[in-house]
C-alpha cells in the first residue's frame, strides 16, 4: 500500500510542478501515509526514486520496521544541527537543486534554519498535494475508518445508558474515553465534548463540573482514533420531557441533516451539499444560530480536506469520507447537533456511525 501512495504523490508532483526534483515531508501525518512511520522525524522523497527518512536514535529501530522502503538515517548523537547536515549531505549527492516543502506546516524559523543552511538550493512552497490525495482513502485506511467508527458507536451506547441526572458532564466525557479505550481505540481521536444546558449552544465547549439536570438538552461529540485513523459521532438528547422549542430546534437538525444526506452522491461538490442543508435552517429562521461549514474530511486527522462548506467546490468521490453535521446553537437556551461519519461508495453513501437520532432518553 506504501508503495501505491508513493506512486500516486511522484504522479502528482511530476504532473503539477515539473521543478520539484525532491520533496521534503515534514507534517507527521503525512510522514506516517507515505512511510508508515509513527514517530518523529522528516522525510526526502526524491522524485528519481529514492525515499530518505530522518529521525533520531529513539525511532531508529522502529523506523526500521515501520518503513522498508525508505533509507533510515539517524541524527548523529552530540553534532549540532544534525539531521540538517544530513540532509544536505543527501541533496549533494544527488544533485538535487530545487527541493518542494509543506508550507502550511514547516515553521519560518524551520524554513530558514534549512534554507540558509543550503545556499545553492531552490526551496519550492506546496500547499496541501499530500493532503489533497489523502482526501480518497484506499482498503486499508477504510477498514481502519470502519473500525474506529464501531468502537465509537458501541461506546456511546453503553454510557448512554447510564447517563442520569447528577452526573457531570466530566463524569460522562470520562466513562466514554475510558471505554473507547477498553474496546481497542489508541486515544479519543479529540477531547470528548459534553455540554448540558444553555452550554450546549458551545459548539465545542468543554465538559464541565456542571450536573445532568432533567429536561435540559446534553450534546455530546466525540470520536476514537484506531491505528491513527479517526472517527466522528454527535447527538444531542434530553433527560426527561423536552419543551416545545427544543423539540422544533431538534426536528429542524435532522430535517436539514436527512435532506443532506438524500442529496449526498458521488459528484456533487461539498458547497453544494452544504447548501442543502443550511436552506432548510436558514427557511426556519435560525439561519445565524448555524455559524459553522456542515463537515468535513476525517482520516488521519480529525478534521482534514475535503471541507464540506459553502466556499468548497471540491468533488465528492468514492473512498472520500465526510462527516455531515448541521446544528443550531441558541445563546442562553441551548443548541442541538446531529452528526455522522459517511463513506461516499460508487453507488452512493455509507453511514459509519448507525447510532439512533432521537431526542428523548
Amino acid at each position: 500500500m506504501i508503495k501505491e501512495r508513493l506512486k500516486i504523490f511522484r504522479d502528482k508532483i511530476k504532473k503539477e510542478n515539473k521543478e520539484i526534483e525532491g520533496f521534503l515531508v515534514t507534517n507527521l501525518k503525512n510522514l506516517n501515509y507515505l512511510s508508515g512511520f509513527d514517530g518523529e522525524g522528516v522525510a526526502l522523497i526524491e522524485v528519481s526514486g529514492k525515499n530518505y527518512l530522518l529521525t533520531d536514535s529513539r525511532y531508529t529501530e522502529q523506523a526500521q520496521k515501520e518503513s522498508p522502503d525508505f533509507k533510515i538515517i539517524t541524527d548523529e548523537p552530540k553534532k549540532k544541527n544534525a539531521r540538517v547536515l544530513a540532509l544536505k549531505k543527501i541533496l549533494e549527492k544527488s544533485k538535487i537543486k530545487k527541493i518542494a516543502f509543506e508550507s502550511n506546516d514547516l515553521s519560518y524559523a524551520d524554513f530558514k534554519k534549512y534554507s540558509d543552511s543550503f545556499d545553492s538550493i531552490v526551496f519550492l512552497p506546496t500547499d496541501n498535494i499530500i493532503e489533497q490525495i489523502r482526501m480518497i482513502k484506499d482498503k486499508e485506511e477504510i477498514i481502519k475508518i470502519k473500525k474506529a467508527a464501531q468502537i465509537t458507536t458501541e461506546s456511546l451506547k453503553d454510557v448512554f445508558e447510564i447517563i442520569r441526572p447528577g452526573l457531570r458532564e466530566l463524569d460522562i466525557a470520562s466513562e466514554l474515553a475510558y471505554t473507547m479505550r477498553k474496546k481497542g481505540a489508541q486515544k479519543e481521536a479529540f477531547e470528548t465534548i459534553v455540554v448540558s444546558g444553555e452550554r450546549s449552544s458551545l459548539p465545542h465547549g468543554k465538559p464541565s463540573e456542571k450536573k445532568i439536570v432533567e429536561g435540559e438538552l446534553i450534546t455530546i461529540d466525540m470520536g476514537a482514533n484506531y491505528q491513527n485513523y479517526n472517527s466522528d459521532i454527535t447527538r444531542t438528547i434530553i433527560m426527561g420531557k423536552e419543551n416545545e422549542k427544543q423539540k422544533k430546534i431538534f426536528s429542524i437538525v435532522l430535517e436539514a441533516q436527512k435532506a443532506a444526506l438524500e442529496f449526498l452522491k458521488p459528484g456533487v461538490k461539498c458547497k453544494e451539499v452544504d447548501s442543502v442543508a443550511r436552506d432548510i435552517i436558514e427557511k426556519k429562521g435560525y439561519g445565524k444560530y448555524f455559524g459553522h461549514g456542515l463537515g468535513h474530511g476525517v482520516g488521519l486527522d480529525i478534521h482534514e480536506l475535503p471541507r464540506v462548506s459553502f466556499s468548497d467546490d471540491t468533488v465528492l468521490l468514492p473512498g472520500m469520507v465526510v462527516t455531515i453535521e448541521p446544528g443550531i446553537y441558541l445563546p442562553e437556551v441551548g443548541g442541538v447537533r446531529i452528526e455522522d461519519s459517511v463513506l461516499m461508495t460508487e453507488e452512493g453513501y455509507e453511514i459509519l456511525t448507525w447510532f439512533p437520532k432521537i431526542l428523548n432518553l
